[in-house]
């Protein structure tokens, strides 16, 4: 077993004498969780292939993911070869040394602290992170179906959603039945990336390599070819040039602007089949992602009345401006503090690695706690975590 594994397995042995002390720890009637994972959260299979071709170390050392990119056809529908069926609870590196902990450590926790189990009252959604977010709140519509039939209509039920899910979850409770939402007992928001982030264009600008540009990952055409991902653009942006003044004329959401400043798939090989497909949708996916990012956005009365509670961190510094430089972008603090740093305390804000926690507080929908100790369960509230990144959000909750 790799290392990280039996330390997580100590710290959730560890929480479960904690609970037992104060009279929990598995003995009682759990509520069925619904966790939804974040973007690159869910397998992929291709089926044509018959393997999993994003999930472990064979998509970073075997294959490369020309697959990984959103295909549609003549008709716009997507393609399903590759489907996204199974959460990655924890990505193998090495074989037997060195796995990342994805959501395995909560499950852990949940496990041995409170009695969960996978399968019977705790259920993981795999969806497929490519596509459209409404989608995904279709699914969920069918998983709360599923489980009032399951353990009965009068039941509640408690959501868990990481990231890019949360807006997934928002737009489902603002679009579901008043029956839906009432069933919901409540709502653990990690990391909720309502005002959106830079994260996803750089995604688009530099490629995801979980390993490094030495083995395989996602270029970013591929990642430019996923409706989910432009989802997650800033609603908002702001652009700064060399000298830290704000670019007036920019505007995101103009399939123009993308040509112009040589965005995504604009940046690369003009030829690659993968980067036209990518361009040939753009406008689409820009005009679909305003539309859903409208939707998200500002208070909804039927979905403040689902008791919810968001968890941020303040430890690190997200992208609150992009610095443009013709020709070139920088999209992360390390390019910033590299090329750029006399700019770095007007472009970058304290949240986590993705996310600026000012915007977030603004929307906030009860108080702001940063005691971990104090929390108020029954209440709607927001609590600052000491997480050190986006992804270790979760991990710190349990």
């Amino acid at each position: 077993m790799p290392f990280n594994w039996g330390l997580a397995l100590i710290r959730a042995h560890r929480i479960a004498h904690e609970l037992r002390h104060v009279g929990l720890g598995g003995r009682q009637a759990n509520p069925p969780i619904l966790y939804l994972p974040g973007i690159l959260g869910a397998q992929l299979y291709d089926r044509q292939l018959q393997m999993p071709v994003w999930g472990d170390s064979r998509g970073i050392l075997f294959h490369r993911p020309e697959h990984a990119s959103y295909a549609f056809d003549e008709e716009g529908e997507q393609h399903a070869r590759v489907l996204a069926n199974e959460t990655i609870h924890a990505f193998n590196i090495v074989p037997g040394l060195v796995d990342t902990l994805v959501t395995a450590e909560v499950k852990l926790v949940l496990r041995h602290a409170l009695g969960y189990r996978e399968g019977c009252d705790l259920f993981f959604v795999a969806h497929d992170w490519r596509a459209d977010n409404r989608h995904v709140a279709a699914r969920l519509d069918l998983e709360v179906a599923r489980l009032k039939t399951m353990f009965g209509p009068r039941q509640k039920i408690v959501l868990i959603g990481q990231s890019s899910a949360c807006l997934a979850i928002r737009y489902w409770m603002r679009t579901t039945s008043d029956e839906n939402r009432a069933s919901i007992g409540k709502w653990y928001a990690f990391g909720p990336p309502w005002q959106g982030t830079f994260q996803p264009l750089f995604m688009m600008m530099e490629g995801y390599w979980p390993a490094g540009r030495k083995f395989h990952g996602f270029t970013g055409d591929d990642v430019s070819t996923c409706l989910g991902v432009f989802q997650l653009l800033p609603v908002e942006p702001h652009v700064v040039d060399r000298q830290g003044r704000e670019i007036s004329s920019f505007d995101l959401y103009d399939p123009a602007c993308w040509h112009d400043y040589r965005l995504g798939p604009y940046r690369t090989d003009p030829c690659s089949e993968v980067a036209q497909r990518a361009r040939k949708n753009l406008a689409k996916n820009l005009e679909c992602a305003r539309s859903f990012q409208s939707a998200v956005r500002g208070e909804s009365i039927p979905e403040s009345q689902v008791p919810q509670t968001w968890y941020l961190t303040d430890t690190d510094h997200a992208l609150s401006k992009a610095v443009y430089d013709r020709p070139k972008w920088y999209l992360s603090a390390t390019a910033i503090r590299r090329h750029t740093p006399e700019l770095f305390d007007s472009v970058m804000a304290v949240g986590d690695d993705h996310l600026p926690l000012k915007p977030l507080l603004d929307e906030r929908l009860g108080p702001v706690v940063r005691d971990p100790v104090n929390h108020p369960w029954g209440e709607n509230f927001v609590f600052v975590s000491k997480a050190k990144t986006h992804r270790a959000l979760i991990n710190d909750f349990s």
